[in-house]
């Protein structure tokens, strides 16, 4: 403490020993150069002649001597009120010059000023320096002594009393009666045992959780790397599709020969890509940690009937018939627009994998909403993995006969968020997707 207060009453002094006569010498030109400034206004406002009072003024202000000479360097006028018989060599000094006009004719001004003050300064500093070694000795003695008995010793005694708590003994007590910061870290260690002791049995159901936790990061982990080798999957072909295409055209192989065709087929292929790298930006944008809902009053009714209306051409191309039977005005508290992606995502697939002459029941009582399709099941394998991004029921991934395997995963991320719990089972006829609204 004796050591530490000394250096930094030595780095203080030197600080101001060092940045004091620069201040001062800044302050010093500036003063300077403002009353040259203001002194050359004078003497182009009255001359030379009539202005000697403030040529005295500004050398005996500034300590300077000061010339005025015609413009064939005679000289007219001088004064100097700077020490001349002891000169300071040491002291730093700046000059000025100007010229102004005064009937037609130019004379010129020179000023000198001698910054005696600073190096006056500077020396002052140094001749106080035995004083301040004596004055810092003192004030760094007894510092070091108050501090080492008013604050080094009672922490000391807390540090042994952290020590036992280490070996996790509570049977002691921090004795530290004091009103400071000291006695209310004594009172919180105090506390902190007593905390402690009663937290143990809650850390090892923590510990218990924590176990959980991590196997559940682990397995978010493994989907997300699962997620980018399936995105990586079903971006690879497109893009090689795109490339032999182009290459088959730019070199006019065969068939390829029929460019427009060919382009065709390639702007198609990159309208499914674009619509895929949609459905990919979609998912993980939802699935990030800033993600947050816009809740609003949302008419369920009203929504599903607008969604179904949407499916009813494709629904009458194959020959399906639609039973509705929706509750009128029910309401709850959502994202529209995500609400709406997943009444889209359920219905278009159950429309998507029926086959002819299917029915197609939406039901929605309450708080449950369910959407069945007729004449189709799917394996309880392949019902475990269906919300799994990317996974399709049918491995030969054909996009003539579904989508990008994105749709149910992103239609359960949603309903996660809004904390709805979802399943979907197969039934007698087929299979049905139901979610509850509570």
């Amino acid at each position: 403490m004796l050591a530490l207060l000394v250096v930094c009453c030595i780095l203080i002094y030197g600080m101001v020993m060092i940045f004091l006569p620069r201040n001062y010498h800044t302050e010093l030109e500036g003063q300077v150069t403002s009353d040259f400034y203001d002194l050359m206004t004078v003497l182009e406002r009255n001359g030379w002649e009539a202005s000697s009072d403030s040529l005295m003024e500004f050398s005996m202000r500034n300590n300077a001597s000061v010339k005025v000479n015609d413009n064939y360097g005679n000289n007219l006028f001088s004064v100097n009120f700077a020490d001349m018989e002891n000169p300071d060599t040491s002291a730093p000094s700046m000059s000025c010059s100007a010229t102004f006009q005064q009937g037609g004719q130019t004379y010129h001004v020179f000023a000198n000023a001698a910054l005696v003050a600073v190096a006056q300064s500077y020396d002052i500093l140094l001749k106080l320096i035995p004083f301040i070694a004596v004055v810092i000795l003192l004030i760094s003695v007894m510092g070091a002594v108050v501090c080492s008995r008013y604050y080094s010793k009672p922490l000391v005694s807390i540090s042994n009393v952290a020590k036992r708590m280490t070996t996790l003994d509570m049977t002691w007590k921090c004795e530290v009666n004091r009103q400071d910061e000291i006695g209310v870290l004594a009172a919180s260690l105090n506390e902190m045992a007593q905390r402690l002791s009663d937290t143990m049995d809650s850390l090892k159901a923590a510990n218990w959780q924590l176990k959980k936790d991590i196997e559940r990061e682990r397995e978010q982990e493994k989907q997300r790397v699962e997620f980018f080798t399936a995105v990586s999957h079903e971006l690879k072909t497109p893009i090689a599709i795109i490339k032999g295409q182009l290459e088959g055209m730019i070199y006019q192989v065969g068939e390829y020969k029929d460019r427009d065709t060919y382009l065709r087929r390639c702007m198609k292929t990159t309208n499914d890509m674009e619509a895929l790298v949609k459905e990919i930006l979609s998912a993980a944008r939802m699935g990030g940690s800033d993600f947050h809902l816009e809740r609003t009053d949302l008419d369920i009714s009203q929504m599903l009937r607008k969604v179904c209306q949407q499916f009813r051409g494709r629904m009458e191309d194959k020959q399906m018939e639609l039973r509705m039977d929706i509750q009128p005005e029910y309401h709850y508290q959502g994202d529209r627009r995500l609400m709406e992606k997943v009444f889209t995502n359920v219905i278009g697939n159950a429309v998507a994998y029926s086959p002819m002459g299917a029915v197609i029941t939406v039901t929605q009582k309450d708080e449950v909403f369910s959407v069945e399709n007729t004449g189709v099941h799917i394996a309880e394998k392949d019902l475990e993995r269906i919300f799994t991004p990317f996974y399709r029921v049918d491995k030969s991934r054909n996009r003539n006969s579904g989508g990008s395997g994105l749709g149910l995963y992103i239609t359960k991320t949603i309903l996660d968020h809004h904390e709805i719990i979802h399943n979907m089972v197969n039934t007698e006829n087929g299979v049905k997707f139901t979610a509850f609204l509570w």
